[in-house]
């Protein structure tokens, strides 16, 4: 299905709705539903197969604070198992996932980390799209403009240009609806229709990209949803939370720490977060694999990438 941008908040969010394309001729097209405002801005080619992506390179630069060449790419690495010669690929488990990109766009993120924030976006999309055919979903924490089945950096990159970061960082608030959504599509299928929808229903993995620590108490929501999951007996991986720092802001890995850390042992809960630090460098096969596979694998939180790669 070509991804899709809502700018209207949904009663139930993109991730979990049929959504329709509009009889514009946009599926003869080959338009991805993701209109884009400054086409010279944007180039697309797959001839080599690296996803080539260019866009405002000047404002690009002067937001990092280097000088830039005219393309800049974003890699996509080949992720290959190394352990004990196996060729397996630890993302593959990624098949089984439905993955949901939730993107920090308060004020703080204004600048530079908005840079770093669309292009740690576009290097994840590229990743997790190969593994789900459906693509992947983006949701903003303030603006209400969601982008549903997004296969490429591409359109991610697109949707990015129609946010402006404003507001306050309400991470638990959208985590709470989003979650809450899942809970209930879940609980009323396996209640009504356990061998249809409920076997339909993918595990769901959330990436949360943020520069700041929370305005508001995601830690609540994520201990409401853990216990909701354990008094269903759901598998351990049904949920999976990764929080991607961009920045160095050490209150705001601090309070990432406490969601990742404490609050399994504290309440007495799965352990269904992870956090990961992101400082604008090329996406490795370590990064992606730790960002991507943090929050659903319990060895990756652990010990990192190298436990499975």
């Amino acid at each position: 299905m070509p991804a899709l941008i809502s700018t209207t908040p949904p009663s139930i969010p993109g991730g979990f709705r049929a959504e329709m394309l509009a009889a514009d001729g946009r599926r003869e097209s080959g338009d991805s539903g993701v209109d884009c405002d400054s086409p010279q801005d944007i180039e697309f080619t797959t001839s080599t197969g690296e996803h080539p992506l260019r866009f405002d390179t000047e404002r690009r630069a002067h937001a990092q604070g280097r000088n830039t060449t005219t393309w800049d790419r974003v890699h996509t690495p080949v992720v290959v198992s190394s352990r004990r010669g196996s060729k397996e690929d630890p993302l593959e488990m990624l098949r089984r996932y439905k993955t949901v990109m939730i993107v920090d766009d308060s004020s703080s993120m204004e600048g530079g980390s908005w840079v770093e924030a669309r292009e740690a976006l576009a290097g994840l999309a590229d990743a997790a799209a190969k593994y789900d055919q459906d693509g992947i979903d983006v949701h903003f924490l303030n603006d209400h403009r969601v982008g549903t089945n997004m296969k490429n950096g591409v359109e991610v990159k697109r949707l990015f240009d129609h946010v402006q970061p404003n507001g306050i960082t309400p991470t638990g608030e959208k985590l709470e609806e989003l979650l809450l959504a899942y809970m209930d599509r879940l609980e009323r299928a396996r209640e009504q229709d356990p061998e249809g929808e409920f076997k339909l229903i993918k595990p769901i993995n959330f990436i949360v990209i943020t520069d700041g620590a929370p305005t508001d108490d995601p830690e609540s929501v994520i201990v409401s949803i853990a216990r909701r999951l354990d008094v269903g007996h759901f598998p351990l991986m049904q949920v999976g939370i990764q929080f991607v720092q961009i920045g160095t802001a050490e209150d705001t890995a601090e309070a990432l720490r406490e969601l990742d850390d404490g609050l399994a042992h504290q309440h007495g809960i799965r352990d269904m977060v992870d956090t990961t630090p992101y400082t604008g460098s090329e996406f490795n096969t370590e990064l992606l694999v730790k960002i991507l596979l943090g929050g659903i694998n319990r060895r990756v939180d652990r010990y990192g990438a190298a436990a499975v790669v």
